[in-house]
């Protein structure tokens, strides 16, 4: 063989491999999409790495390419491979392999949310938020929340009573279903409530504007709902109260029953305490308005007659400043 034909064998040769090194190359460079026959997707978006096995360099981009919206949790929807591919076309990737069946079959995951798990949810609510003090409480839910599909998730419910409910007696209660923090459904649901607490009744006929004591009254278990204004549950809560109206024995004290003592009656001459840093200054003036402790009212000085403010202290002494 000449020395030309021997040259020209070799570049033969050497082209050969290239292109063969070439070609393995791009087979290797190359973006695969095999489609799987069905899918469970977590929606509200179906993507392409949700509903196909990707390989190639572009595989994490290829995945996040959005295909379709997801069908309503449950429920199922199919794509078909010529969707994909107009997707494709759309981000750049038309030159991307597509094998595998001709569509694919989603199914969008859901969690049932039952009416007796929402039931159970409300009365814990309700249970957490009754205002009695060691009351015994009766909670009857009277017409129960629908049961509900949402999509898979971290599902919470947040319960709203209606504005105007004290916590007796029938009340309306809306929940809003979230799911990863979003809301996704909305329930509704009607409880009446009953509690049965030990309040603070008359032991006696009280008469009007009598300072309250101890022995005047005695604890007994009343069901809240009979109850008019709030009722007081504690002896704390009465010292230094006096009857706003006669109340009868076995009558329910309420904080309207009530009012605080008064200390200082109008045109009462009064002692003052007039305060300057560290200087306190005693003097007498007259009082132009009743007051109970903690109450401001308006003084006149007796000589002057210049009108003055204070607070009135327990002890029934006035202090300015």
């Amino acid at each position: 063989m000449s020395m030309a034909a021997r040259h020209a064998a070799r570049w033969l040769a050497f082209t050969a491999l290239t292109a063969a090194f070439i070609a393995v190359a791009a087979s290797a460079d190359s973006n695969t999409v095999m489609l799987k026959t069905e899918a469970y997707v977590k929606g509200p978006m179906v993507y392409l790495g949700d509903i196909a096995d990707i390989s190639g360099i572009n595989a994490d981009q290829l995945a996040s390419i959005e295909v379709s919206s997801a069908a309503a949790p449950g429920a199922s929807k199919r794509i078909d491979s010529a969707l994909l591919k107009m997707r494709l076309n759309g981000s750049g990737m038309d030159a991307v392999e597509i094998t595998g069946p001709p569509s694919v079959l989603t199914k969008t995951m859901s969690l049932d949310v039952s009416k007796e798990v929402l039931t159970d949810d409300l009365r814990t609510f309700i249970q957490t938020q009754l205002p009695w003090q060691n009351a015994e409480t009766t909670i009857d839910i009277v017409d129960e929340p629908d049961a509900v599909v949402v999509p898979d998730g971290n599902v919470a419910v947040r319960w709203m009573p209606s504005p105007t409910y004290r916590w007796i007696g029938q009340g309306s209660f809306r929940g809003e279903i979230e799911v990863d923090g979003q809301v996704k459904r909305t329930v509704f649901a009607k409880a009446n409530v009953e509690a049965y607490a030990e309040v603070l009744v008359c032991a006696r006929d009280i008469p009007r504007g009598k300072t309250i004591a101890g022995t005047d009254l005695r604890f007994e278990k009343r069901a809240m709902s009979t109850q008019k204004g709030e009722p007081i549950q504690g002896l704390d809560e009465v010292a230094g109260m006096v009857a706003r109206d006669t109340m009868l024995m076995g009558e329910a004290v309420s904080h309207r029953s009530l009012v605080p003592k008064q200390l200082i009656k109008r045109n009462q001459t009064v002692s003052v305490e007039t305060r300057a840093g560290k200087l306190v200054v005693r003097s007498r003036a007259r009082a132009l308005d009743n007051g109970a402790a903690g109450d401001v009212v308006r003084l006149t000085n007796p000589e002057t007659k210049a009108e003055f403010q204070g607070v009135v202290r327990e002890d029934g002494v006035v202090v300015v400043g």
